[in-house]
């Protein structure tokens, strides 16, 4: 089974369409809305959605992550490795803010989500595939952490944060035969970010790109990426 976080739309739906049309393995895809994550699955045509399963899990809610590490680690859950794409944005949601305007909440909130479950996700993770004897593990991060984009400061910090987790992880354990990598997109438009994609990206002169090109080179980093290439961009 390969999991997809962050799965029932948008780039992680992308990844996981292609795992389904490039390999033979189970995929689990994971998202908050249960609703979401069926239609994304009924889509398919049954030969995909045989393979596909579904998992509702809010990856802000460290119930559902506790909940989605104990399933990881049961003996009986075959793991082949995963793609953890969740990463919020408040900029998204509250509209672009300096941080001197960040509030205690939000940013508490954001690095929660995106380090602190993520670690959790990625430590048991690690420990499956060691065990297993191999496999991949791929984090995507963001080219905002190196261009520290203005209004998202809180964001591109903690995509700085995958940075050391993925070159410490590379190191602990390549010689165990664990693929990791970590792909920083650029700016792409996808349901969540429409609404602000190309105001940001003309303000800012970037280009927008192209969420099915970004999840086929995911994909290719994941299946076959050489294990000396922990971070690139994509």
């Amino acid at each position: 089974m390969i999991l997809v976080t962050g799965a029932s739309e948008g780039l992680g739906w992308a990844c996981a369409r292609a795992l389904l049309g490039r390999t033979e393995s189970e995929v689990l895809i994971t998202g908050r809305s249960a609703a979401k994550l069926q239609a994304a699955r009924e889509a398919l045509a049954p030969s995909e959605r045989e393979r596909l399963r579904t998992l509702a899990s809010d990856q802000s809610s460290r119930t559902d992550v506790d909940a989605l590490v104990a399933f990881l680690a049961n003996p009986s859950t075959e793991v082949e490795g995963a793609i953890l794409g969740v990463g919020v944005n408040p900029m998204y949601g509250e509209g672009p803010r300096r941080l001197d305007r960040l509030s205690a909440a939000t940013a508490e909130e954001t690095i929660r989500t995106n380090c602190t479950h993520a670690l959790l996700l990625t430590t048991v993770l690690l420990r499956r595939l060691r065990e297993r004897g191999g496999g991949a593990l791929v984090w995507v991060g963001s080219q905002g952490a190196a261009a520290g984009l203005p209004g998202a400061g809180v964001y591109c910090a903690t995509k700085g944060f995958l940075s050391g987790l993925a070159r410490a992880a590379h190191n602990e354990y390549a010689g165990r035969g664990v693929r990791v990598h970590l792909a920083h997109p650029g700016l792409m438009r996808t349901p969540r970010t429409a609404a602000v994609a190309d105001r940001f990206a003309a303000a800012h002169a970037i280009a927008v790109g192209d969420v099915e090109d970004i999840a086929g080179r995911l994909v290719t980093l994941f299946l076959s990426a050489d294990a000396a290439c922990v971070e690139v961009n994509l």
